[in-house]
């Protein structure tokens, strides 16, 4: 995925990968990461917004292709199948919400320096965007997508997507504005 590729080249290469995996496992789950880590790994990170949760959800996106590459016959979209591959392995991974009551003897057991990192990445300038916004972003500055690329990953017209990316756009900038 460093180098663009035609929509075409990139069934191709998803396909091939996937035999890879199928031959040998370890050899063909290296190259697929090779190929596929910016997406695997920026929506792991912008999701979970922890670096270490991240690490597990790649590890975990990683055995899930590795299980499937038996039956994946044909993926008309690869990068979007590994984005919600790994969204909802993200997604799993989240901690259920419990509500404690608030004593004195609960102690704050955070890592600042890992807040302060993740304060300053991508991932926290983007965290308060919905999911679709979110998706547009990545492709967008991570995988460097044109809009046009975009569009027809979410089967939507690129005057919405447009519309969506600079709203978005505007809600980081305001985000920014009240934090800082």
């Amino acid at each position: 995925m460093n180098e663009r590729q035609s929509e075409e080249e990139r069934k191709k290469q998803f396909k091939k990968l996937m035999k890879e995996i199928r031959r040998d496992p370890e050899k063909g789950l290296c190259r697929f990461y090779e190929v596929y880590a910016k997406i695997i790994q920026t929506t792991a990170q912008v999701i979970c917004r922890s670096t270490d949760k991240a690490n597990e959800v790649v590890n975990d996106v990683l055995v899930k292709i590795w299980k499937l590459a038996k039956t994946i016959v044909n993926i008309e979209n690869p990068e979007g199948w590994i984005y919600i591959i790994t969204a909802n392995a993200a997604k799993n991974s989240l901690p259920k919400r419990y509500i404690f009551p608030l004593e004195e003897n609960i102690v704050a057991d955070e890592d600042e320096f890992q807040e302060i990192l993740d304060r300053d990445s991508f991932c926290w300038m983007i965290k308060n965007l919905s999911e679709v916004e979110q998706m547009i972003m990545t492709h967008k500055f991570v995988l460097q997508y044109t809009f046009q690329e975009i569009a027809d990953e979410l089967n939507k017209p690129l005057a919405t997507v447009t519309s969506m990316y600079y709203r978005a756009l505007e809600k980081i900038k305001k985000d920014i504005e009240e934090n800082f």
